[in-house]
C-alpha cells in the first residue's frame, strides 16, 4: 500500500499499484484474510506526509518532518502580505513547490537549501511582474 501526496488536492491510496476508490479520504482497502478494512487518510498543511487510520490506529506515511521545514514551506506565502491577490498566487505556488521539496529523499539541509532557493526565486518572479506592471 502506498498514498500519493500532492500539495494542492486529496491523497490517493494504491494498493499494488492500482488506485483505490474513495470518499472524503475514506477508503475501503482489501484486507488480508478477504473483506475489507476501512481506511481514514488525514492531511495537514503543516506536514507533508499524511497520516492513515486503519481501525482506530494511525501510521505516518512518511518520517516525521523538521519544524525548520515546516515553516520553509509557508516562508511564501509572506508574498500575500507584501502583493495581495497577485503575491498569494506566487506566494501558493512557492507553497507547492516547497511543499514537493519535503518529501524529496535528501537532508535536511538540502531540502532547506532548495526551499529557500524556491522561495527566492518566486520572489524574484514576483518582483518582475509588479515592475513591469508598474512600468507600464
Amino acid at each position: 500500500m502506498a498514498v500519493e501526496v500532492k500539495a494542492l488536492g486529496s491523497p490517493r491510496v494504491l494498493v499494488g499499484g492500482i488506485a483505490e476508490t474513495g470518499r472524503r479520504n475514506v477508503f475501503d482497502l482489501p484486507a488480508v484474510g478477504g473483506g475489507t478494512v476501512r481506511a481514514k487518510v488525514k492531511s495537514n498543511l503543516l506536514d507533508p506526509y499524511p497520516v492513515i487510520e486503519i481501525d482506530g490506529v494511525k501510521h505516518r506515511t512518511g518520517p516525521e518532518t523538521p519544524a525548520v521545514l515546516r515553516i520553509l514551506i509557508f516562508l511564501p506565502f509572506l508574498l500575500v502580505i507584501a502583493g495581495g491577490l497577485i503575491g498569494g498566487l506566487f506566494g501558493g505556488v512557492g507553497f507547492a513547490i516547497n511543499h514537493s521539496i519535503a518529501r524529496n529523499d535528501q537532508s535536511t539541509g538540502a531540502k532547506a537549501a532548495l526551499m529557500l532557493l524556491a522561495t527566492l526565486g518566486v520572489c524574484l518572479a514576483y518582483l518582475v511582474l509588479a515592475g513591469t506592471v508598474l512600468a507600464a
